[in-house]
């Protein structure tokens, strides 16, 4: 049988997953709580590091419980009857002082300096607390501090200033106290401790953990663990598998909470549906969602080819861009009418379910066809608010008499007024897997969209924008890509991206830097973020040249 043979089994653990050091060993579970133990594998060697046997204990465990309910419940019984014990073991009691003074004093003994550094201070409970005895015009002042010795007599003078009496006052810090990483460091197995599991992704009411083999024995009880420390959670699941299928989703398994996986999620001020167990969403690009955005301005054309559920589309779109959205999975498809609607901007986002090759050649001549204005033709930039507040200043208008009952309030006309967009100004491609292989889709795209339209309309409209501000000539293409070439990514991606436009000499995408060409105009490329130590997540942005589309 195989196992798994990593390097991380056989060496020690990466500075940044260390442990950091204890800052206040009183807020720290105490270290007699038992531990979980390590797991063995028959599959593995004797000799084998413990933590690679551990692994493949996990791993078949898991494939056990995906196969056999009866087997998957055992588990989950027995990992929530440990977690049940590690609850009692868990509390912990402080045999701290306090100074019970009067309520009208406790603020500013408090704040005396030679008292201020003996007070304790957390972040989770109070340093003030009602009088023990019942009394209402007394607080009790907690002190950090065990025995009364300690006290300076600078402290004692100010105690005794304000008539306060020290008494014994224990600090309890139960189960739910604790953080999930305290939690967990303090119950898995020593060899665990560094980089316990306590992170993870939330989508709506889910948790979303990918938890690495190691930790695959005791996925239950962290996923209990995480449900129980986060309010707004109700599901954790686990990631199975990586995101390679044709529609960018993967394999789930349920650890914790109930089996809902229709989702609500708020982003840059739009609302989306969707189901999480059919549809990707990544919640740690929502900082790349707000930076492409930003780039697209009102009444320009934007076609997103891998629209997934719309983080990219419906934004621009209630930004006033015209929006085909396209994407070939019929879950995102659906999720991506449902939120056009929800957001209200049904009027300027129009969805398919296309391949992304189709999609491209698609969305050039449906946008040709449709011919966007260029301008506002009435109020549909408008927010809901914003019409209602429109509504009541004409009805008020109206009671005084300052308006006709049919006048409608309209926009100054432009001097000149602007031309229609038959033209995309924007394409998306945000598929990072396999998003450079579709380049190639625009090879020829305009020479496709003449024999429709006739080359000389086409190259009228091109010389047309040429001349306007707010729109260039040729479309930007922002495509989102991996490269496991982290030292040289920028060279390896417009390489990539070069093979597939087929774009070869003086004409090829040059990256900013390269030191053998000036680097193309209107190129840039920006690092989205680290997927894995040799796996880095990219959006290269240029401008389609005139020999591709014409190819």
């Amino acid at each position: 049988m195989a196992y798994i043979d990593k390097p991380r089994f056989h060496k020690p653990a990466h500075p940044a997953r260390t442990k950091p050091p204890v800052k206040d060993p009183l807020l720290e579970p105490s270290t007699q709580v038992p531990r979980l133990a390590l797991c063995r594998s028959s599959a593995v060697p004797e000799d084998a590091p413990p933590l690679q046997s551990h692994a493949q204990a996990g791993i078949e465990m898991q494939e056990s419980a995906a196969n056999d309910d009866a087997e998957r419940l055992r588990q989950q019984r027995e990992q929530l009857a440990w977690l049940d014990k590690a609850r009692v073991a868990l509390h912990k009691t402080l045999p701290l002082l306090g100074i019970r003074v009067q309520a009208t004093q406790v603020s500013a003994l408090a704040r005396h300096p030679a008292v201020n550094g003996l007070v304790f201070r957390s972040r989770r409970s109070k340093h003030i607390n009602p009088d023990p005895c019942g009394e209402d015009a007394v607080r009790v002042l907690q002190l950090g501090v065990e025995d009364a010795s300690v006290l300076s007599p600078e402290a004692r003078a100010a105690i005794s200033e304000v008539h306060g009496e020290i008494i014994s006052h224990p600090v309890e810090l139960p189960y739910d106290y604790w953080t999930v990483e305290q939690v967990l460091r303090a119950v898995l197995p020593t060899e665990l401790e560094e980089g316990a599991p306590s992170a993870f992704a939330m989508v709506g009411h889910l948790a979303h953990v990918n938890l690495r083999e190691e930790y695959l024995a005791y996925r239950y009880l962290i996923g209990q663990v995480i449900l129980e420390k986060t309010p707004r959670v109700r599901t954790v699941v686990n990631k199975l598998d990586s995101i390679e299928t044709e529609f960018r989703v993967f394999a789930m398994e349920l650890l914790a909470g109930v089996p809902e996986y229709e989702a609500e999620v708020s982003e840059s001020n739009c609302v989306f549906q969707l189901d999480f167990h059919n549809v990707y969403w990544n919640s740690r690009l929502h900082t790349e969602h707000g930076r492409l955005i930003a780039q697209f301005q009102p009444f320009q054309v934007l076609a997103d080819v891998m629209a997934g559920v719309g983080p990219f589309a419906v934004p621009a779109a209630k930004k006033g861009a015209w929006v085909l959205a396209n994407d070939l999975n019929p879950h995102c498809y659906a999720s991506l009418q449902k939120n056009s609607t929800r957001n209200h901007v049904d009027a300027h986002l129009q969805a398919t379910c296309l391949d992304g090759r189709e999609f491209i050649r698609y969305s050039v001549l449906a946008t040709w066809n449709a011919a966007y204005p260029g301008e506002p033709t009435g109020n549909e930039l408008m927010s809901a608010r914003q019409k209602r507040k429109e509504k009541s200043a004409q009805r008020r208008a109206q009671q005084e008499g300052t308006a006709p009952a049919d006048s409608v309030p309209q926009a100054p006309a432009p001097s000149t007024p602007k031309p229609q967009r038959r033209l995309v100004d924007h394409f998306v491609m945000n598929l990072p897997a396999t998003a450079l292989e579709f380049l190639d889709a625009y090879r020829g795209l305009y020479t496709h969209l003449a024999s429709h339209v006739g080359r000389d309309a086409l190259d009228a409209e091109i010389e047309a924008r040429s001349g306007q501000d707010d729109v260039e000539p040729l479309p930007m293409v922002h495509v989102h890509c991996f490269t496991k070439d982290v030292e040289h990514a920028a060279s390896d991606i417009c390489q990539r991206a070069n093979a597939a436009l087929g774009l070869t000499g003086p004409e090829r995408l040059v990256p900013p830097g390269d030191e053998a060409s000036d680097p193309t105009p209107d190129l840039s490329l920006h690092l989205v973020r680290s997927v894995a130590p040799s796996k880095d997540m990219y959006c290269l942005s240029f401008r389609l040249p005139r020999s591709v589309l014409f190819a």
